[in-house]
């Protein structure tokens, strides 16, 4: 029985974490399973064979690009209206233009579930795996032709989850009602659902018994290098401005020898630029977005990861405990099934507590080290694709 994976952003190459884990996981799949199809998107995958991520085509179907089919279709449309009538502002034109993005979104949906369905019945899938804009776009269809969708339910903040009707193609409000099962990534944002009033039935709940990355790319390069690391997408709820308040703590207290690594990218990159110039911090680099994050994880000492819900289990918190180093991390949801006291400093949400941390760190002889070796042996320990591809052969087969 052929089972679907569908990764997509229907635009983009962006690979968070997410993306790693899941393309990790279909490259296990290609390895030992021929009944297992992967759907992504054109841009991703060239980023995917760019970066050496993806090494076989086998089982791939890479979705081109929407955009030629739609520019058509409103091209098409536009033709067919009179120049005068074009040029009057009715009623449809001015609602049109009140929901440019929902009408957008329409026409991207109904291609893409065009193109699934034909996909589907080439393939004579039986059973589909998605998560995020994949689950979102396909549920409906599914649900008509009556295959079975998991759907891989990620969001820690529980923060996509509206029901208005604007919202319809952006909500996982949908997919979580509809979809046969959901598979979470830990408890935690199962309660987090709940707070906000979104219950799921319980025969529906799946817990992702644990994460994974590809070890043979992470691992410790010595002598470390005084080095502080903060790597994630650059969004409030990742609390990358808090991370600096700390490091114009740490200056101000005269503690600044080290260097400090920013990767990622997202809204708040440019602001984060501004305010490091802004206070002279001259031992900060900006790296964007690193196709390669373990050049510089293997080489530092302390890796931050503070965000507002929950750490676990962020795949930039396994890499930097892959290559030793210890961790500073907020104590908050599920996080210590990754961070402990063994393995690094849990601080509250407050940059005087990270700014602690971090100088204790490097004023304590051996803590660094302690903390790094015991964080690596407990990732190899207990986040391993073994176990993972287990559990997920578990949830698909039919």
């Amino acid at each position: 029985m052929n089972k679907l994976f569908i990764f997509i952003n229907l635009t983009g190459s962006y690979k968070g974490g997410a993306q790693r884990r899941y393309i990790n996981l279909f490259k296990e799949l290609q390895n030992s399973h021929n009944d297992y199809y992967l759907l992504i998107n054109n841009s991703l995958y060239n980023s995917c064979i760019a970066d050496g991520v993806l090494v076989s085509d086998k089982n791939i179907i890479v979705l081109q690009p929407l955009l030629n089919e739609i520019y058509q279709l409103k091209k098409n449309i536009s033709n067919d209206i009179p120049h005068a009538q074009r040029q009057t502002k009715s009623r449809f034109r001015i609602v049109l233009g009140k929901n440019k993005l929902f009408f957008k979104q329409l026409v991207t949906w109904y291609f893409f579930n065009l193109s699934l369905f034909k996909i589907i019945r080439k393939y004579e899938i039986k059973i589909v795996y998605s998560v995020n804009i994949g689950g979102k776009y396909s549920w409906l269809l599914l649900l008509i032709i009556r295959i079975n969708l998991i759907y891989g339910y990620n969001d820690a903040s529980a923060t996509r989850i509206s029901k208005k009707w604007i919202d319809f193609f952006s909500s996982e409000y949908w997919p979580l009602k509809y979809s046969y099962k959901i598979d979470f990534l830990s408890k935690d944002i199962v309660d987090s659902l709940n707070k906000k009033n979104v219950y799921i039935d319980p025969d529906k709940i799946l817990i992702t018994p644990n994460s994974f990355i590809d070890y043979t790319r992470f691992y410790p390069v010595y002598p470390k290098k005084p080095i502080i690391t903060f790597c994630s997408r650059l969004t409030k709820f990742k609390n990358p401005d808090l991370f600096l308040d700390s490091i114009i703590l740490l200056r101000a207290r005269g503690v600044n020898n080290f260097n400090v690594a920013i990767i990622g990218e997202g809204v708040l990159l440019n602001p984060l630029k501004e305010k490091a110039e802004d206070n002279q911090l001259s031992n900060i680099t900006f790296y964007g977005g690193l196709a390669n994050p373990e050049r510089i994880l293997s080489q530092s000492s302390i890796f931050v990861s503070i965000q507002n819900d929950n750490n676990y289990p962020s795949q930039s918190l396994i890499e930097a405990m892959a290559c030793e180093n210890a961790i500073v991390a907020s104590d908050v949801g599920e996080t210590r099934k990754l961070v402990t006291e063994k393995e690094g400093i849990l601080v509250k949400l407050i940059a005087e507590e990270i700014a602690n941390a971090i100088e204790n760190l490097f004023t304590s002889p051996g803590l660094i080290e302690k903390l790094g070796k015991n964080a690596r042996e407990k990732v190899l320990k207990e986040q391993t694709i073994e176990k993972f591809t287990e559990y997920f052969y578990s949830i698909t087969k039919i």
